[in-house]
């Protein structure tokens, strides 16, 4: 421990590497930080001096950058006064992090699991995290499975998207995640009776206001039997969502309910889907409000329509794989009451055979 204490005192903040949420901090919420003892190492006292040093100095040049920026919100409105603006924000808010990045408490904190996303450090923390340990994973696995381009343009996400169908459910706890959690890895593989009621949607963003989303659960992989192709199908879709930092766990108050949980049931016959839940972040960059007429909204509606309808910009996704089984029959005959469809390939023709099945004649009478 006193290595890594020393090392962060002298670290320089753009290499620094936050640690990980291990798996043994499962009581974290009960554990206490116990500072060293000052006084028995030299070394120990002497890195402390440091990192209280480069708080002083980090904070002397926050309150400075403070006062350029609320001088330039007053400046008349131009692309660069808002370009200067997001930029000295960034700025801010990574002094903020550096300024307590390498203090021994909050290293700990992270580790634990006692994280407050209403401090800059832990977002920073997080965001590094997210950017190392989930965002390949999430990039290749929609990659891999063509959930891009098929269901929408290659993007990188900037949010993690997180679902938990309930006890059970996971076969496959995320690296980083708490292992008493539900969560799943993109892109595996859960029985639709697990599905049958809608998830707990979770999501980690970086930003400390409150903006607006959407989000939708939509199934790519629906066979369009008269076109000889697949077809979207919308299962779920939910408008004006708040969503910041410390409010991820999503709740319909106060939220629009457009389209109601669809259960995913994949038909018998077909491939496997890919159930994907995709939060799009609504206009003037999540500040405003949609509109959408319930009656007007079917589940054919596509991911693309619909972005593009409401100028939406999507920020973050996850998804999930099923093939049919037979708990899909029961989800047709009591949840979905309809009669269950079976699919399967064309029968081939051969050219060679006629219509009773026999051998075509070589030659015919003219």
């Amino acid at each position: 421990m006193f290595t890594r204490i020393l090392r962060a005192g002298i670290r320089s903040p753009s290499t620094f590497r936050a640690f990980s949420v291990q798996s043994s901090a499962r009581n974290a919420t009960e554990a206490t930080y116990k500072a060293p003892a000052l006084g028995v190492n030299k070394t120990y006292d002497e890195a402390l001096k440091v990192i209280a040093e480069d708080k002083i100095r980090r904070l002397a040049d926050i309150k400075a950058l403070r006062t350029q920026l609320e001088q330039l919100t007053k400046a008349s409105p131009s692309a660069t006064r808002d370009a200067d603006i997001e930029t000295l924000k960034e700025t801010i808010f990574k002094q903020e992090a550096y300024s307590e990045i390498n203090d021994p408490e909050i290293q700990w904190k992270f580790k634990n699991g006692q994280v407050d996303m209403s401090k800059a450090v832990f977002r920073y923390m997080k965001g590094k995290q997210f950017t190392r340990e989930t965002l390949p994973i999430v990039q290749q696995r929609i990659t891999q499975m063509n959930v891009t381009p098929d269901l929408l343009p290659n993007f990188t996400p900037t949010m993690n998207v997180q679902l938990d169908f309930g006890a059970g459910s996971s076969p496959k706890v995320p690296a980083g995640s708490d292992p008493s959690s539900n969560f799943f890895e993109t892109g595996s593989f859960l029985l639709p009776g697990k599905t049958t009621q809608a998830p707990k949607v979770h999501i980690t963003s970086f930003h400390p206001e409150t903006k607006y989303y959407t989000i939708a659960l939509v199934d790519p992989d629906m066979p369009d039997v008269e076109n000889e192709t697949y077809k979207q199908q919308m299962h779920w879709l939910i408008a004006n969502v708040p969503i910041s930092a410390t409010q991820n766990e999503v709740t319909t108050e106060g939220a629009d309910i457009i389209l109601s949980y669809l259960p995913p049931h994949p038909p018998k016959g077909t491939e496997y889907h890919r159930y994907t839940v995709l939060v799009a972040e609504q206009p003037n960059g999540g500040q405003d409000k949609i509109q959408m007429d319930q009656s007007q909204v079917s589940r054919d509606l596509t991911v693309g329509d619909l972005c593009a309808e409401h100028q939406l910009s999507v920020k973050g996704l996850t998804f999930f794989r099923q093939v049919w089984d037979k708990d899909v029959s029961r989800i047709y005959k009591d949840i979905l009451k309809q009669d269950e469809p079976a699919y399967g390939r064309p029968v081939k023709v051969d050219a060679l055979l006629d219509e009773t099945g026999q051998m075509k004649k070589k030659y015919v009478n003219l």
